[in-house]
């Protein structure tokens, strides 16, 4: 990881000579074990690591290209599926709202996120990556159930998460115990939390409210809000994609992960 910012590679292909892109199973406790897609670095390790928390849509081209991309800057990535297989039938769909409401209105967040701990506890065991740092890393949806994660994971090495999209849940029950800003106080690892500043659901005076749980002074915790950028502005739609935000973004969140697990 010691490229610098102008000469970061985007996550646009999942395809590298550097990259060996495997599917493994990762148990969890409770007796479910299930697929997950593993990139690692060819290069021998010991590598840092990162769980990745995919968008609602489910397990697409976005993020195997994020997950690979990280591969290629040296970073072992794990992606597991957090719906168990009952997510979207079209992972590369969008634009149905309406389909992928219901699949997050009816997500289990405290299961997906141990399945996401699980996934980290698989990476720290694997003989190629430093137990020692293994991170976390996800967007939409999918930063909600990995933010939840390093809030519960004691070791967790770094979280970068963009654009949570269920920061205050609107009704608490047994699938959304807690709102996870609630629990920002509970991150002991350096955080970086990214929104931009038209997002509809997380206003001006809510992002300060966030900034004030990163209580942490000890690591490097911080908001990173990007100008005239929505909700999900990396996306590959247009309905959700900001071009400025996105190229900003990447590298400012990768040169984070990189300070984080150095």
């Amino acid at each position: 990881m010691s490229a610098s910012s102008s000469s970061i590679p985007r996550p646009v292909t999942e395809q590298y000579d550097d990259v060996i892109p495997e599917t493994v199973t990762v148990a969890v406790p409770g007796g479910y074990a299930g697929p997950a897609l593993l990139y690692r670095p060819a290069a021998p390790g010991p590598h840092p690591g990162a769980a990745i928390g995919m968008e609602a849509t489910g397990i697409n081209h976005f993020i195997r290209d994020v997950a690979a991309t990280l591969a290629h800057l040296g970073v072992a990535t794990l992606v597991p599926d957090y719906y168990r297989g009952t997510g979207p039938a079209d992972t590369e769909n969008y634009d149905d709202i309406d389909a992928i409401m219901s699949h997050t209105l009816s997500l289990d967040f405290p299961r997906a996120a141990r399945d996401l701990i699980a996934a980290a506890d698989w990476l720290r065991a694997h003989p190629d990556v430093d137990a020692d740092r293994v991170g976390y890393w996800g967007y939409c949806t999918g930063a909600t159930v990995v933010l939840l994660a390093a809030e519960l994971d004691r070791l967790a090495a770094a979280g970068v998460f963009f654009y949570p999209s269920q920061p205050w849940f609107t009704d608490l029950g047994p699938g959304r115990p807690a709102h996870p800003m609630d629990l920002l106080w509970l991150l002991t690892c350096p955080t970086l939390i990214i929104y931009g500043d038209d997002d509809l659901i997380m206003s001006a005076e809510q992002l300060e409210s966030v900034r004030a749980g990163l209580v942490n002074g000890g690591v490097e915790q911080a908001v990173r809000v990007y100008a005239g950028a929505g909700h999900a502005f990396s996306a590959p739609s247009p309905a959700f994609y900001n071009e400025a935000a996105d190229l900003a973004s990447w590298p400012d969140a990768v040169d984070f992960l990189r300070r984080a697990l150095a």
